[in-house]
């Protein structure tokens, strides 16, 4: 289980190794991140996952992805959110396939001021 801090050099170090490890409740909620060329566009379309769970998906419910290329998809599962000197916070976790291979990763994420959220171990 890898921490969310660490999700971009998880998905460079996946990528070497074939490993596609790139973070409303209820019924999960399925998407299709628009692909490009390059594989370094598959850590934005993860990111961009984690993002739309962590605003748009309940405690323990399922954001499901997948690239249109086919090569990566994941489950985002924000399981718990809380307060953190008045920001608010989510913990998630982070199922990315690529082919046969699984990883999994963990962490917080807590929104910012501007609305963005900001990623943790």
């Amino acid at each position: 289980m890898l921490p969310l801090s660490g999700l971009a050099a998880a998905i460079t170090a996946a990528e070497l190794a074939g490993v596609g490890v790139h973070a409303g409740a209820g019924t999960p909620r399925k998407s299709n991140p628009p692909a490009t060329a390059g594989d370094d566009s598959d850590e934005i379309a993860a990111l961009e996952a984690v993002r739309i769970a962590l605003t748009e998906v309940g405690d323990g419910g399922a954001y499901v992805w997948r690239r249109r290329h086919g090569r990566l998809s994941g489950v985002v599962m924000p399981t718990a959110s809380f307060k953190d000197g008045g920001r608010v916070c989510r913990h998630l976790r982070l199922l990315l396939t690529r082919g046969d291979r699984v990883g999994t990763a963990e962490g917080v994420a807590c929104r910012l001021g501007d609305g963005r959220w900001q990623l943790g171990g």
